[in-house]
């Protein structure tokens, strides 16, 4: 009887020492709700894409281009300049944020200033949602 015991408890402590195992495995599988590549209109109806890559710690190297960019002159229907910025942004909860120099691609291209994205995610929708309302797609 005194063995039945012992090989109980053995059995349900290689159980749980299983389920624990298994539960790590599946945190550390699970997908980072930030990476990938990102889509949307922007508010001036031009193409926004954005590449977010690294983490999973709080630094994701991001890469972002819009197909028409107002601030560089661009304007609905013209084949204006397009924006370009790519460097790294700090995550914090469900917030991906940090400053950005953004680049006119005109010619010559030019510095337009640092740029400030702040970008949320939506885990029930999966989406992200940028300081100017635009929402964001993979």
């Amino acid at each position: 009887m005194n063995m039945k015991k012992k090989l109980f408890a053995l059995l349900a402590a290689g159980s749980s020492l299983m389920m624990a195992a298994v539960l790590v495995v599946a945190a550390a599988a699970a997908p980072d709700p930030f990476k990938g590549t990102w889509y949307s209109l922007d508010t001036d109806t031009s193409n926004q894409t954005l590449h977010v890559g690294g983490g999973p710690g709080s630094l994701y190297h991001v890469r972002y281009y819009d197909d028409g960019a107002s601030v560089c002159g661009w304007t609905a229907g013209s084949s204006g300049p397009a924006a370009s910025a790519q460097g790294s942004l700090s995550a914090s909860g469900d917030v991906l944020s940090g400053n950005l120099p953004v680049y006119c691609l005109a010619s010559p291209r030019y510095l337009y200033g640092p740029g400030a994205f702040v970008f949320t995610y939506d885990p029930g929708t999966d989406t992200l949602t940028d300081s100017h309302d635009v929402v964001w797609h993979h």
